[in-house]
């Protein structure tokens, strides 16, 4: 019987090295797309800083001359630079309304009272009012049918923006002159019975 001198004790050899193992791979992998993202967000914030408008370039585009900034240090010189350059308003009184409307879809009743005001300029004051004694019914039926015919999220907005819109917008039509430069809702009460 032929016997194997030794039995076989090879070695196995090593595995060639791998580069990397895939854990190593994915870690790489996403710390450069990580980088990548961070130089595309910091490339487009520079490209914003170099195209927004300068202080200047802003309120010429507004029609409104640009304060120095050393201007503004005091509060007497900013109280004399605010009555320069904002012309003064005044408060007019367009009247109190009771709006009662009624609702068919809910089979409700809404009651609406607000007192109104009005925003005009000091220079055209007198011909403002003037205006509104000529067209004081007209005015009055186009704030009511405005109110009348708001929807009911319009009617429990905090604000009344679009009713204060059309409000302007109709009076100014009436008039015929842009003179009434805001609206004004006061003593605002909304019922829905």
């Amino acid at each position: 019987m032929a016997s194997d001198p030794s039995p076989s004790t090879e070695t196995p050899e090593p595995a060639a090295a791998s580069p990397a193992t895939p854990a190593s791979r994915s870690i790489r992998a996403r710390i450069v797309v990580m980088l990548a993202i961070v130089v595309v967000v910091a490339v487009e914030c520079a490209v914003v800083c170099l195209c927004l408008p300068k202080a200047g370039e802003t309120a010429g585009v507004a029609g409104v001359a640009a304060k120095p900034a050393a201007a503004a240090k005091s509060p007497e010189h900013e109280a004399k630079a605010d009555e320069s350059e904002a012309p003064a308003d005044v408060e007019v009184d367009l009247g109190e309304f009771s709006v009662t409307s009624f609702q068919p879809v809910s089979n409700t009743t809404l009651r609406i009272d607000f007192h109104l005001f009005g925003s005009v300029g000091v220079e055209t004051e007198k011909d403002f009012r003037r205006l509104l004694d000529e067209n004081k019914h007209r005015f009055r039926e186009q704030v009511l049918m405005t109110v009348r015919s708001a929807e009911m999220t319009d009617l429990t907005d905090a604000s009344l923006g679009l009713i204060k819109r059309t409000i302007l917008d109709k009076a100014r039509r009436t008039l015929g002159k842009p003179m009434l430069r805001e609206v004004i809702v006061s003593d605002y009460s909304f019922v829905e019975q």
